[in-house]
């Protein structure tokens, strides 16, 4: 007995009725399969088809989805990639075809792009990432949601087997295109579709449901893992670095997971760690020499430096010193200023310093910290160097740090600690940190 496709997703609860759903529609049975389900449970959809210019067929099937489209009442947006290097086809083409779904998606106002994944492409991915290797994460395999940026990527089909798909284009009559290229085996996954997979499923019949089945297992332990990786961060984080002593009770998947974050966030996910520099890192993390770095890559380090590890990118520091002559906004770099006026604004304490204003008070510095400098305190004067080492501030943030100073002590060091001085005059300075 067939499966009632339309009501397995419809239960999913993956998109209402009304919201405008991007749906990706290459002309194959899968997608077509796709369309017409989701037509069926929403009647604000938009169809976005790509063609890769890569195959005869490719301008047949750009026309004929369009003039389906318009003949079901359906909005099409349609993209041309232009000939491109076949040396990375697949990855390449992978992005640009997302770019393109994000950027109809933004068009019509569109939180959903559904795409055509299936139970099949599922168990396929799975096992080509066991071969190749992967993050533990990786073993999960595909998605059914997956959140990118303001957007999602829902996939309706995930649960639902090629043969159920085909299926269920038969007894709609639901015409599609046979694309040539995936009986070729010069792509991975068409080797593992068109050869590895049949020759498992001799061994186990099942195969498919005992590879879903671990990916789930998988799944469940990451989320466990996960959780543990953000309330460590949570504790025994700060400025981006990590506590040494509490990283090195941890069990070692966590430890992965937390070197993961690590380099994602400082290097805006540009670097891929190997599991062999991971293996030196966490080497690396119980030695005895209190400073010691990894390269990442030819722009980052991993480093631990005394009770603290965290990963640094390869810069020099740039000198800053600007001479603060009088009130108005000086910047420091596109993103970050400081506003020096004489009108109080609503701000959080964190960010604005204030003391008793006149002629006097100027010239006023933003620079980094000097050698000596000193800060006025409730009681006496304290070294700046000193302050920091109280706040626990790690070497590598302290060098990089700017104050607001006059030409003899240092005032304020934003986000730390501010200077005693004198407020009670009737005209006062305030200084705003804006980012």
């Amino acid at each position: 007995m067939a499966k009632d496709l339309v009501k397995l997703v419809k239960d999913k609860q993956l998109f209402n009725k009304t919201e405008p759903i991007i749906v990706a529609l290459s002309g194959g049975v899968d997608s077509m399969v796709l369309f017409d389900i989701i037509h069926k449970l929403n009647n604000n959809v938009i169809i976005a088809h790509v063609n890769h210019n890569k195959r005869d067929e490719s301008i047949e099937e750009y026309n004929y989805i369009k003039a389906m489209a318009k003949s079901v009442g359906v909005r099409f947006e349609g993209y041309t990639i232009k000939q491109q290097d076949q040396s990375n086809f697949q990855h390449d083409s992978r992005l640009k075809r997302y770019d393109f779904f994000k950027a109809i998606a933004a068009k019509y106002n569109s939180k959903k792009i559904a795409v055509a994944h299936h139970l099949d492409d599922q168990v396929e991915t799975v096992l080509m990432r066991i071969v190749r290797g992967t993050s533990f994460s990786g073993y999960t395999g595909i998605k059914e949601i997956r959140m990118d940026r303001n957007v999602s990527i829902i996939r309706p089909l995930m649960n639902i087997t090629k043969e159920d798909i085909i299926t269920y284009a038969e007894k709609h009559d639901i015409a599609f295109f046979n694309d040539h290229t995936n009986q070729e085996d010069v792509y991975t996954r068409n080797r593992f579709r068109n050869h590895i997979i049949p020759l498992l499923k001799e061994e186990n019949p099942n195969l498919e449901s005992k590879i879903i089945q671990l990916a789930e297992y998988i799944d469940s332990a990451d989320e466990l893992i996960e959780a543990q990786k953000r309330t460590f961060l949570r504790e025994y984080s700060m400025y981006n670095h990590v506590s040494l002593h509490d990283f090195n009770k941890l069990n070692k998947i966590v430890k992965i997971k937390i070197i993961q974050h690590m380099v994602n966030q400082a290097t805006n996910n540009s670097v891929e760690v190997s599991y062999e520099q991971y293996k030196q890192i966490i080497e690396l993390c119980y030695n005895e020499h209190p400073n010691q770095r990894i390269s990442l890559s030819d722009d980052y380090d991993f480093v631990k430096e005394y009770d603290v590890i965290y990963v640094t990118k390869l810069e020099d520091i740039v000198p800053i010193m600007i001479q603060v002559n009088k009130v108005g906004e000086y910047f420091v770099s596109d993103e970050r200023s400081f506003v020096f006026t004489t009108d109080k604004m609503v701000q959080n304490n964190s960010n604005y310093f204030e003391l008793c204003y006149n002629k006097l008070v100027f010239p006023l510095y933003i620079r980094q910290r000097q050698n000596g400098d000193k800060m006025s305190l409730s009681v006496g004067t304290k070294k700046v160097k000193d302050i920091l080492i109280d706040q626990k501030v790690p070497k590598s943030v302290r060098d990089r740090l700017l104050v607001i100073a006059t030409e003899t002590e240092v005032l304020w060091i934003p986000g730390i600690k501010k200077a005693h001085t004198d407020r009670t005059c009737e005209h006062k300075l305030y200084i705003y940190e804006v980012k």
